[in-house]
């Protein structure tokens, strides 16, 4: 059985730059490791999983596309989908492209231009039916899974009992949409339109581009709403959705979801890739009281939204690792007792029983994590598979085996680990000291390509590092990999490190020239109340208070090589 990698893309606006040549290295390495001859079967590696937010949503669903039927797209560094769509094809010039039908009080940029971009590189393929024969890339075996995660603005009821009576009703705001995609039967407009608006949706980054609207229901999407505590009836709703970085910036927690029906808690050699851009240097941010003007405040509280939503599932992962390890360590401890005769099986077996009688109302629960019951029966045969050497070992003690399974069963779900499994986590991360594009929260790779593409090198050049790294090609990981690193561009790390105090004042007259156009827009629309030159005048000194370098930038801080 091959090896299998999850795939998790954080949020990451005009840093998707970064996150694409992160990708690109990583399917390169793959497509050499598994196409070569000293490569067997059982040491492939595949991806069976993407998941992703904001930009790295709308690049999970374009990879999931192209791996199964556009690998021929694929022709090297610079001429593949992920450059093309986050280097090349996207910019401030066509983000600040609005046109009449795309209302001011609904977006500061265009919105068309992304969803031209999503039709393009997602939905393009179904212009001429039936489309062509479909390329599966050599990383992916014929079907895959996929999620982006989203902001639902209406909202989810969520009804839960109370004690003594009644019930409490909660609103969840977070949402998703995951698809499994099989590649002989999925390859048409239907599947793909509602995972293109939904990576549409996922990256409506707030205020920036406008909210989307999409159709939702349970009959077709049950896997996303099937919680025993979901108020909706599930009938045909249009939600409208924003960025689903608000809320889950890095969604690791909906890969393990989706990887958890594929390997059946069984012991699998499943490894996870975490690509997230938003690494943070290890000094806090200079803030303080004077700068705490309105403009200030209001950057710093973006900031600290998007800061709580990322990596919170990796700190959890990390902490469910650990509980794991001790698990792992106690139910080792208990099979050496055992075997050394210094415990009594039959007592051990009435208290596990007992135990697991609590556990295990009406013969299920509903693990720790997981939104479906498991059965006592389920769940004590996957003790059995995944503690098989242990109770191997107390076989010729007379239930010994059974004692040693149920009493494990009885630790786990004490400790809450019931849907848990231990995760091999390779993260390709980057801190804004290495990136040209942070400012801005972000946005500032828009103004200019070089940017980007210093962003895109930087990202295959953090992949190569770890692709290469001698923890990964260990027994037991996910390597060794047979990989030949390609060339990379030279590097200029004189734009190592946010870029703001050198941005090319021509860049900022356009976007003045743009922001100036889009308030007039709205000026128009409300009654015009304030003459265009003062109008003019206003966007110009709030475009220079933003585009005011931090502290920091402007004495060079972090921006060296």
């Amino acid at each position: 059985m091959p090896k299998k990698l999850a795939v998790t893309i954080a949020g990451a606006v005009s840093l998707g730059s970064y996150e694409a040549g992160v990708l690109w290295e990583v399917l390169d390495a793959i497509r050499q490791h598994n196409q070569h001859p000293e490569t067997s079967p059982d040491d492939r590696v595949v991806i069976d999983v993407l998941t992703g937010a904001s930009a790295g949503g709308m690049t999970a669903v374009i990879l999931a596309q192209k791996l199964l039927y556009g690998a021929d797209e694929f022709q090297g560094p610079y001429d593949n989908p992920l450059y093309d769509t986050w280097v090349k094809r996207i910019s401030l010039e066509g983000l600040q492209d609005t046109r009449d039908d795309e209302d001011p009080l609904q977006s500061i940029f265009s919105s068309n231009l992304i969803r031209q971009i999503s039709e393009e590189v997602i939905t393009g393929r179904y212009r001429s039916v039936p489309p062509l024969p479909g390329v599966a890339h050599p990383a992916v075996d014929g079907r895959l899974s996929v999620g982006v995660a989203m902001t639902n603005l209406n909202g989810l009821p969520f009804t839960y009992p109370v004690t003594p009576g009644g019930e409490f009703t909660y609103i969840d705001y977070g949402d998703q949409m995951t698809r499994q995609v099989i590649a002989t039967s999925c390859d048409n407009a239907e599947f793909w339109e509602p995972l293109r608006q939904g990576a549409v949706a996922c990256g409506a980054f707030p205020i920036a581009f406008r909210t989307q609207s999409v159709e939702r229901s349970k009959a077709a999407e049950g896997d996303d709403y099937d919680s025993p505590n979901l108020a909706w009836d599930g009938k045909p709703t249009t939600f409208t959705y924003s960025d689903g970085g608000i809320l889950q910036n890095q969604p690791l927690g909906m890969a393990k979801n989706l990887v958890d029906p594929i390997d059946l808690h069984m012991p699998q050699r499943r490894f996870y890739l975490f690509v997230s851009p938003h690494a943070k240097d290890p000094v806090p941010t200079p803030f303080t009281t004077e700068q705490a003007d309105y403009f200030e405040v209001i950057k710093r509280l973006v900031g600290v939204a998007t800061g709580q939503a990322g990596f919170q599932d990796w700190i959890t992962a990390k902490k469910v690792n650990e509980q794991i390890r001790l698990l792992d360590e106690r139910a080792k401890g208990l099979q050496q007792a055992m075997s050394a005769g210094r415990i009594d099986v039959k007592a051990l077996q009435i208290t596990a029983a007992e135990i697991l009688s609590l556990m295990f109302p009406n013969n299920q629960h509903i693990p720790a994590g997981a939104t479906k019951p498991e059965t006592l029966p389920d769940a004590q045969a996957r003790i059995a598979a995944q503690y098989a050497e242990e109770m191997s070992q107390l076989a010729g003690l007379a239930g010994g085996a059974v004692a040693f399974r149920d009493a494990v069963l009885a630790f786990e779900s004490s400790a809450g680990l019931g849907a848990r499994d231990a995760m091999t986590i390779y993260g390709i991360t980057a801190k804004e000291s290495e990136l040209a594009s942070s400012s801005l929260e972000a946005f500032l790779g828009f103004f200019d390509q070089k940017y980007r593409d210093h962003d895109y090198d930087i990202g295959r050049d953090h992949a190569r590092k770890v692709l290469t790294d001698a923890v990964l090609q260990a027994a037991g990981q996910l390597g060794p990999l047979h990989y030949q690193p390609g060339e990379i561009r030279p590097i200029d790390h004189a734009l190592d490190g946010p870029q703001l105090h050198k941005l090319n004042p021509r860049y900022i007259e356009q976007f003045k020239r743009g922001m100036r156009g889009r308030v007039n827009q709205l000026l128009k629309q409300l009654h015009r109340q304030i003459a265009d030159p003062v109008a003019d005048l206003i966007v110009d000194a709030i475009i220079d208070r933003v585009t005011k370098p931090e502290p920091d930038e402007e004495l060079g801080v972090g921006a060296g090589g």
